[in-house]
């Protein structure tokens, strides 16, 4: 008996890491599986409707027109689901749900690359953090959103690039690209990537057009035109007339101030369509203006190109994208939000910066869902902009103290010490 109970107890703790990821998995998935029935303005106003009128249309054979305002893609994945005994939004929310347990995957395997020691127990607290954020749980078990999808899709492109895998990793971005048009924010990192390795590596952004044709086919052999596949995108950045959209971005300040000195002069001074019509090129011309510093302070100080650095330089572009451009969604922030989580294992120091920046994004989150909207845009925007400025000081300051001058090889140069060292 006794020696039966050391073989069990032997067992446990051997295999302790993976028994917490199936605990986690479970009780993750139950959550989910709770929250099943739960919609929302999208899911009311859009999802389900898009999925009736696809099966109107005769499923497959309704590609050949445009419903709705996702791409060609997720209107054949939606196609495909006419065919499948389920309610729609159930559909939705399972294919969703099941990008959720592979980004949590992903993350768990690349922080056990990151971490130098206890790598299996950091990976089960990656995987956990992951699958049991409410952020990622309220996404596609309530909202019905597809963010896990690309997000994934893109952190592993970003995982190939640090692989010296360039191609491969083009091919997967197009992957994340064709399911939405938000991938883009991972686009200047990867430009800055493959330029620092090696000029003639950009020509590889070709696959990425290649592969949004690809995965279009479906709706191509309906009776799409290949320029649908792109203009697309082009036509959902003109649907939204507001500066600031329930994101905390620099301009939703400027969107609250206008609304609070309405309010004060007891008439509408200005429209959220006009100050959209004032600020939306200047906003992305700083956007465009802050990306391109990063980038040549980086290029200037030759900063290594690895994993950790390319995680590191990702977060703070895409960081970037979202609180300077223009009409931003809460959801927008969704991949920066899951890398700030890969980020904490590799410098502790910024959990707390993760745990405020969840909290914000938790109560936009909570505004939309309840349509309560009980915590002034302004006051979210001013802690979100702390919190960037914290990040991008702490995190800038390591890539240049961690760069390489302009005489070293990068096969031949020292290990990069851990950023908490």
């Amino acid at each position: 008996m006794k020696e039966e109970k050391n073989i069990t107890e032997s067992f446990i703790k051997k295999n302790a890491p993976l028994l917490i990821c199936m605990l986690i998995f479970i009780a993750g998935s139950l959550i989910r599986l709770f929250l099943r029935d739960m919609t929302s303005l999208d899911s009311d106003n859009f999802l389900v409707p898009w999925f009736n009128d696809i099966k109107s249309a005769g499923g497959f054979s309704g590609l050949d027109e445009q419903v709705g305002d996702y791409n060609i893609l997720y209107q054949t994945i939606i196609a495909f689901f006419t065919y499948i005994p389920i309610k729609p939004l159930y559909a939705y929310k399972l294919f969703s749900c099941i990008f959720d347990l592979l980004l949590a995957l992903l993350v768990a395997y690349i922080v056990s690359k990151l971490c130098e020691k206890n790598k299996k127990a950091c990976a089960a607290a990656a995987f956990g953090i992951v699958y049991l954020s409410p952020l990622v749980i309220l996404n596609s078990s309530w909202w019905a959103q597809c963010d896990a999808i690309y997000t994934f899709f893109g952190i592993a492109s970003l995982y190939l690039l640090s692989r010296k895998k360039d191609l491969a990793a083009m091919i997967v971005y197009g992957a994340a690209v064709t399911f939405k048009l938000q991938a883009i924010f991972l686009l200047p990192v990867i430009v800055l990537v493959l330029f620092m390795r090696k000029k003639t590596h950009l020509l590889y952004l070709a696959a990425v057009p290649a592969v949004m044709i690809v995965l279009s086919l479906a709706g191509i052999i309906a009776g799409r035109n290949i320029s649908d596949i792109f203009t697309i995108y082009f036509s959902q950045t003109s649907i939204y007339k507001s500066v600031a959209l329930n994101y905390p971005s620099v301009w939703g300040l400027a969107s609250d101030a206008v609304h609070a000195a309405s309010f004060f002069a007891g008439k509408e001074i200005i429209t959220q369509e006009q100050l959209y019509n004032i600020l939306k090129y200047p906003a992305i011309a700083i956007a465009a203006a802050a990306l391109g510093a990063y980038m040549l302070v980086w290029l200037k100080k030759r900063v290594r190109i690895d994993l950790k650095n390319i995680i590191i330089m990702a977060f703070i572009l895409s960081y970037t994208c979202v609180l300077l451009l223009p009409s931003m969604h809460e959801r927008y922030g969704f991949i920066y939000e899951i890398l700030a989580l890969i980020i904490a294992f590799i410098d502790r120091k910024t959990v707390y910066l993760v745990c405020i920046m969840y909290a914000v994004t938790l109560i936009t989150y909570i505004h939309f869902l309840s349509n309560c909207y009980f915590m002034p845009l302004a006051v979210l925007s001013a802690v979100n902009i702390f919190v960037y400025i914290m990040y991008a000081v702490r995190l800038s300051r390591f890539l240049q103290e961690n760069s390489r001058s302009s005489s070293t090889d990068e096969r031949t140069a020292a290990p990069v010490p851990h950023i908490t060292e």
